[in-house]
């Protein structure tokens, strides 16, 4: 991934303690050797969270199973608009590791412009400034969806005809957004699908860091999403499902007689000061979750 992702990686990795631990056949996976402090209490009781078939989440991480095919179908056609802040990084963070890795992952990446690299998945990473508005690579809702943000992605298709995918990363909103607010996320990702029929919007939930109150507001406007998705038939990417699991293990509190998806206490970083704010490990299983997703969607089962 020729981008500002791995030159970032690069300075990091030199400056932590790492090791490998192989997890597939085509998966290496970093982990921070620093010790946490203050790590989430597992409950051992699971969190009912709803699932569809077009839900993508920690059960879609072995990217060994995707054929050679589809890695080729995705390379040759998927053109990813990609807009998020510092969580989203996780995933551009894990598809770059998994690149380094294994370089049939090849990844092109570039800020504010879609990239023409063959034989990789392109990603045009943040908004592209049109109309007076500036370049961004940190793109809360107000620069995708909200008020004038909706105005900036409708640029931004505009103007990049040959965008087939876009999606849009939350960051801690969901700890405190009530579901109408969450209400106008959905009327407005549908407003852009029916405004651009060949462009594949993918939902997405919030990360599962917070816990207390603002981690079960957090859940409940997550479950408010999901059952959107299933019920209409959406591309889910399940960022808080990803989180709570790891190895057949999920980590979840109690809170108010409901047990509630938190990051597992493997991915735990004190002050969540990592790579998105969480592990290289996490990182890269939701990197593999986009491969798999995007396989996926263009026609693959598993």
């Amino acid at each position: 991934m020729k981008n500002l992702v791995s030159q970032k990686l690069k300075l990091v990795l030199a400056a932590v303690i790492i090791i490998p631990v192989v997890v597939t056949a085509t998966l290496l996976v970093y982990i921070n050797l620093n010790p946490s402090q203050n790590p989430p209490t597992c409950s051992g009781e699971p969190a009912f969270i709803i699932s569809s078939p077009t839900f993508f989440n920690h059960t879609c991480t072995d990217i060994s199973k995707i054929p050679a095919q589809y890695m080729q179908k995705i390379q040759d056609t998927v053109k990813f608009h990609y807009a998020h802040r510092s969580h989203g990084e996780q995933l551009t963070i894990g598809l770059d590791l998994i690149e380094s890795a294994n370089n049939t992952f090849s990844v092109a990446l570039e800020d504010f412009t879609l990239p023409t690299e063959s034989g990789a998945l392109c990603i045009m990473n943040g908004q592209r400034g049109y109309h007076g508005h500036i370049n961004d690579s940190y793109v809360g809702p107000e620069l995708y969806w909200a008020d004038n943000g909706l105005n900036c992605t409708q640029d931004v298709l505009n103007n990049n005809a040959a965008i087939n995918f876009s999606m849009w990363t939350w960051c801690t909103e969901l700890d405190g957004w009530d579901e109408s607010q969450v209400q106008g996320y959905l009327d407005n990702i549908s407003l852009l699908e029916s405004q651009y029929p060949n462009v594949t919007f993918i939902y997405m939930t919030g990360n599962a860091q917070a816990t207390g109150a603002e981690g079960y507001n957090r859940y409940l406007r997550n479950q408010y999403i999901r059952d959107y998705c299933k019920n209409n038939s959406k591309w889910l990417f399940d960022f808080e499902d990803i989180d709570s699991w790891y190895n057949g293990h999920q980590c979840t509190y109690l809170y108010n007689g409901v047990y509630v998806p938190v990051e597992h206490a493997h991915f735990y970083v004190p002050n969540h000061d990592g790579p998105g704010h969480t592990t290289y490990e996490s990182c890269q299983l939701k990197g593999a979750v986009v491969w798999w997703m995007f396989a996926y969607i263009l026609g693959w089962r598993p």
